[in-house]
C-alpha cells in the first residue's frame, strides 16, 4: 500500500515533494524511457513533469532544446537535456 500512495504522492501531487526530490524522481523516468529506446516520450515526461511543479518553474524556451534533440534522433542530446536540469 505505501509504494502505491508514494506513486500517486509522486505522480499528481508533485508539489508536495522537495524540488531535489521531484526533479530526481523526474529524470529517473526520463531516463528509463530513453534507455527503452523511448526519445519522444523521454522528453515529454520531463517536459511534463517539471511544469507540474511552482518550484521548478523555467522558461518554456528550454524544453525546444530537447523537443528538437528528439527530432533529430540524438539520443546524447537528449540525455543532455534531462540530466542538464539541476
Amino acid at each position: 500500500m505505501r509504494n502505491r500512495l508514494y506513486y500517486v504522492i509522486t505522480r499528481h501531487l508533485p508539489s508536495m515533494l522537495p524540488r531535489e526530490e521531484h526533479l530526481k524522481l523526474s529524470k529517473e523516468a526520463a531516463l528509463a524511457l530513453l534507455s527503452a529506446g523511448r526519445m519522444r516520450e523521454a522528453v515529454s515526461s520531463m517536459m511534463t513533469n517539471i511544469v507540474k511543479s511552482p518550484s521548478s518553474a523555467l522558461p518554456h524556451e528550454i524544453h525546444a532544446f530537447g523537443i528538437c534533440a528528439a527530432a533529430a534522433g540524438d539520443t546524447r542530446a537528449v540525455r543532455e537535456y534531462i540530466e542538464g536540469f539541476i
